[in-house]
């Protein structure tokens, strides 16, 4: 049964992943009412966002997974919304549930389903997870959660986290031969060419 359920999800993600998947920005209220913006939060890294809701198990279980990876990779820039999906009648619960367990990662409530919407996931189910680098691409999606799903999940967050040291590291490059070049056209003004 369980091998039909994965097929069925798995079949079920093939074909919705035709839909044209685009990155759309929004801003969400966190559990402490505080307003969270995902472009905000993209420049200064990856953000990886998670719909869940509390009835959702496999949710709860990424949650567990992802909060010592969140951990580890937060101080490079990486960020991690769980986006909560449950009516405005749960909130209390979340909260409840949420500190209950100490995660450290951003909770945004999405009681009208809008931002799930606009990820074309409102068709699919959850836990539906998307990986969007700093340059606003999605480069990862992930349908449902399994135990072992979160070693896949770390190398696609360490390779675009390479990625963006990779881009920084040659824009520092660029902007100190920009300085060098000025260096030398000013000393060659001033007559201090060596």
């Amino acid at each position: 049964m369980k091998k039909v359920l994965i097929l069925f999800l798995f079949l079920l993600f093939i074909t919705s992943s035709s839909k044209a998947q685009i990155y759309s920005d929004f801003t969400l209220e966190n559990l402490d009412g505080e307003e969270v913006t995902l472009s905000e939060l993209l420049e200064n890294g990856p953000v990886m966002i998670s719909f869940w809701a509390l009835w959702c198990v496999p949710c709860k279980e990424e949650m567990k997974k992802m909060n010592p990876i969140y951990n580890k990779y937060k101080d490079q820039g990486f960020e991690y919304l769980a986006i909560n999906q449950d009516n405005q009648k749960s909130i209390a619960k979340v909260k409840s549930y949420i500190s209950a367990n100490d995660y450290d990662f951003t909770v945004l409530l999405d009681t009208d389903m809008k931002v799930f919407e606009a990820y074309g996931s409102s068709d699919l189910g959850i836990p539906y997870s998307l990986l969007i680098n700093s340059d606003k691409e999605i480069v990862a999606k992930h349908l449902g959660y399994v135990t072992g799903d979160e070693v896949k999940i770390e190398e696609e967050i360490i390779e675009v986290l390479e990625s963006q040291n990779d881009k920084n590291d040659q824009e520092d490059s660029d902007d100190q031969e920009d300085t060098d070049d000025k260096k030398d056209t000013d000393d060659k003004i001033n007559g201090t060419d060596n």
